[in-house]
């Protein structure tokens, strides 16, 4: 197979064998030749015929054996040439059409393509291969992970244009104009025709509730279907796992307001207060018209504080539905108080993948198996957007599996890459204004949720947003109540256009967002799990107000975060899927659990409490935990039986450890006169505390070093306990960094700073103003005063709030040893924190 190309005046000339599978196929040419041609009389031929075999080797052959080796070949002429073509023709040799890559010819090799196969760039195609390698070379002089060449790879197999692949590495390059190139994925509804629509008037239950119901639609959506198919209104106990939005609230709702029509109650649990305070306000709106009591339980926050909402938990004994947290559910039933839920219908377990939480996932295991035993007939749902191992689950909690994978709009995932914090931030700025300017075919705004990972960052982002003419607001749990619900109901009537948020809040998030912006990809101190990550970007796209909901990725390049890069992260995220869930118990895990059911009275003897973790993967033996309890003395046998005792009982209602609930019990008995504050603030110190900008700023510029600006971090609190960069600071902030060092600094410990003190001399001082009568909001302002300390209004409400419970907590244990005087100093306490 003989291949001919026309440089300039010559015709080069490539043999390079048989010509099967030639095309895509890279080869060395058999040798390089070529022939120069001339008129003979009015017929075009080749006068000369130099073949190289070598670089520094020519050898002259006579045109006749040029014209031999073209008739004994399959000829292939490389592009349009009339004199090359009259050759050929007068010399009666048959020749075809190609396609060759010039950018093989450059490193000696032949590649025949087809424009099908191949790809443009620069007005001419090119071969896979040296496609692919362009971009590597490009990748790795611009710092990309390498990693991340999968996904230019699909871009290429998706545009066929190399040029347009590479105008994404482009500085200039604009994402808002250019959707096609940085769209990843598109996960489509799909139709369900298999799926039959059902009216809500078709429903067997009350009248006065299909009215209610109506107004979610007049017909139900597929889950619902599907759920209802599954015994919804026969009392069946469900596990339902569908995409965010897609109508799970209203399952739960279909099978609790029957039963509370029968005199049964309906309890709504959710993992945060944010959310069940939300649920509650819904319900108590949609359900006290049907003349039914709504109660929230949560645990009590009776804080009196400017811009916070003070939350008492209701009675439960007379109410028909009931909202509430995990905790607020299982305090009730540590308490040995199940009795006063009554009959209960139907119990909704919302977020049941908390179930994986390292945290709470015990905590939740072990409510849901103390409901089912201690309420036989009770329906139990549970429900989530994200459960991999759903069989699993729904078979160990005796639940029939409801799953419904379709998403109820659209969504697109885009990923794009960044050269800078600046070039994030000038991105997700094109994307927020151009998103709030689409208006879905129901008549609502494109708006935004940016997902970053730290409190600063949140509001830098917001004010950079804002600078450029976007209405954006930073929203964290650090901002007071009054301030969240502003952003909140400022979003839903679509005046504000981006919220900007941490991670760690995306399940407390409830905004109506079309798009989602991961700023980063880290939640605290670690990369996003798939799981979370698919919790996140579900919030994108809500099937009542929008067409479509779109999810970006803006990873950094040569950005890094515990040895990965974050272009790798970003990538390997896109391609995952969403890992099992597991319960993780830790040995104080078991412990708890243990007291837990034998104060809940779900089992009553050693028999009972084997049987029931007989099948729970435990990290240490039965008998090992079931010893702890009874030597810590947390329960007592009589008999056959186990029994709490007075301190085991004080200590499951209080959620402790058993490590910290002996701790105060020792304080308690102890000789020495107990300070009930002291003991809530070694437990429970004060820790959300930050530089303030300006001084963070400022120090980093003259330790030339990128400063961290949370007060008690290691790096930071070295720094200050050093001296040497406060004597670089101007005055006035030096003054303030002097107040600090001799108010929070000044302790004789051997290990000081890194000892504890700091963090507890802050919580002394923050507990001293509340004593003055100062509420949060002042607080804030006079450390940042006197101190240039940083310190949001709405932790030093929550950690008060938190405080309050640890007092509690050492009131319970004081009460089961009768040391009234502790009772009565730790209820002083109490109060004058709660009302200042």
């Amino acid at each position: 197979m003989i291949i001919l190309r026309k440089n300039k005046k010559i015709l080069e000339l490539f043999p390079i064998g048989s010509s099967k599978g030639a095309v895509n196929t890279r080869r060395k040419p058999l040798f390089y030749g070529y022939l120069k041609l001339g008129k003979d009389g009015d017929q075009v031929r080749p006068y000369k015929f130099i073949v190289k075999k070598d670089p520094d080797k020519e050898i002259l052959f006579p045109p006749s054996e040029a014209i031999k080796i073209l008739r004994k070949q399959n000829v292939y002429l490389i592009g349009k040439d009339e004199e090359t073509e009259e050759m050929l023709n007068s010399l009666n040799i048959p020749f075809k059409r190609t396609i060759m890559c010039r950018h093989c010819t450059f490193e000696g090799y032949i590649t025949l393509i087809r424009r099908d196969s191949s790809y443009l760039y620069h007005k001419e195609y090119i071969c896979r291969l040296c496609a692919e390698e362009e971009i590597k070379r490009e990748l790795k002089s611009r710092g990309f992970d390498m990693s991340t060449f999968r996904n230019f790879k699909r871009m290429l197999d998706k545009t066929g244009d190399l040029k347009k692949v590479l105008s994404v590495l482009n500085p200039n390059f604009n994402p808002v104009k250019n959707p096609d190139l940085t769209l990843y994925d598109k996960i489509i509804t799909g139709k369900d025709s298999d799926i039959p629509k059902v009216s809500m008037d078709e429903l067997k239950i009350p009248d006065k509730l299909k009215g209610v119901m109506k107004g979610h639609g007049k017909h139900l959506l597929p889950v619902q279907v599907l759920a209802l198919n599954a015994g919804l209104l026969e009392g069946e106990n469900l596990l339902v796992v569908s995409a965010t939005a897609s109508g799970k609230t209203l399952i739960g709702e279909l099978a609790g307001l029957p039963n509370v029509l029968n005199g049964k109650k309906f309890m709504f649990l959710t993992p945060l207060v944010a959310l069940a305070n939300q649920k509650y306000r819904d319900f108590k709106k949609k359900y006290t018209k049907l003349g039914l009591k709504v109660a929230i339980r949560v645990g009590m926050s009776r804080i009196k504080a400017k811009e916070e909402l003070s939350l008492v938990d209701n009675k439960v004994i007379d109410a028909d539905i009931i909202v509430g947290t995990y905790e607020g559910l299982d305090f009730l039933l540590r308490s040995g108080k199940a009795a006063e839920l009554g009959e209960l219908g139907t119990v909704v377990v919302d977020e049941v993948h908390m179930l994986d939480d390292e945290e709470r996932g015990s905590r939740l295991n072990g409510l849901i198996k103390r409901l089912k035993d201690l309420f036989p007939d009770l329906q139990i749902i549970g429900l989530s957007a994200t459960v991999k191992n759903s069989d699993e689950i729904a078979e160990e909690f005796g639940m029939k599996l409801v799953k419904y994978d379709k998403r109820p709009v659209p969504l697109e995932r885009h990923l794009i890459f960044a050269r800078s914090e600046y070039d994030k931030e000038d991105m997700m700025a094109r994307l927020s204004r151009q998103e709030y300017k689409n208006i879905s075919n129901k008549g609502f705004h494109g708006q935004t949720i940016i997902f970053t990972n730290s409190r600063r960052k949140t509001h830098s982002i917001a004010d950079y947003l804002a600078k450029r003419g976007i209405n954006a607001a930073a929203y964290h749990a650090g901002l007071s109540y009054l301030k969240k619900s502003r952003i909140e109901k400022d979003f839903i009537k679509q005046k504000m256009s981006t919220v900007v948020t941490t991670a760690a809040l995306a399940a407390g998030v409830d905004f109506p967002a079309s798009q989602v912006i991961f700023e980063t990809l880290t939640m605290g101190n670690k990369w996003l799990t798939p799981n979370e990550f698919s919790q996140m970007l579900g919030r994108a796209g809500r099937p009542s107000y929008h067409d479509m909901g779109k999810v970006y990725l803006i990873p950094e390049i040569g950005r890094t975060f515990d040895d990965q890069a974050e272009d790798m992260r970003a990538v390997e995220l896109l391609e995952s899927d969403v890992e099992s869930i597991n319960v993780h118990y830790s040995e104080d895990d078991v412990v708890e659990q243990f007291l837990a059911d034998i104060c809940a009275g779900r089992v009553r003897n050693i028999d009972g409490l084997k049987d029931a973790y007989e099948k729970e993967d435990i990290p240490l033996n039965f008998d090992e935990a079931y010893n702890i309890v009874l030597d810590q003395g947390l329960v007592t046998e009589r008999n056959d039986s186990i029994l709490p005792t007075k301190y085991g009982r004080a200590v499951s209602v209080s959620f402790l450890n058993y490590h910290d609930a002996n701790y105060i019990k020792k304080k308690i008995r102890s000789k020495k006169k107990l300070q009930p504050l002291d003991v809530a603030v070694s437990l429970d110190p004060f820790e959300n505390a930050y530089l303030s900008n300006r001084i963070g700023q400022k120090l980093s510029k003259a330790l030339k070093i990128n400063m961290s600006v949370r007060l008690f971090a290691d790096s930071t609190l070295d720094i200050l306990s050093s001296g040497d960069a406060i004597s670089k600071l101007e005055p006035n902030l030096r003054d303030l960094l002097i107040n600090l060092q001799i108010e929070f600094l000044s302790c004789r410990c051997k290990d000081r700073p890194f000892c504890g003190c700091p963090q507890e001399e802050l919580s002394r001082k923050i507990l001293k103003y509340r004593m003055m009568k100062r509420d949060p909001v002042d607080i804030s302002k006079k450390l940042l005063r006197d101190y240039g300390m940083h310190v949001y209004a709405g932790d030093i409400f929550s950690w008060l709030d938190s405080i309050i419970r640890t007092l509690e907590a050492v009131r319970r244990i004081a009460g089961a040893f009768d040391k009234p005087n502790v009772v009565g100093e730790c209820s002083r306490l109490i109060k004058a924190i709660e009302s200042g």
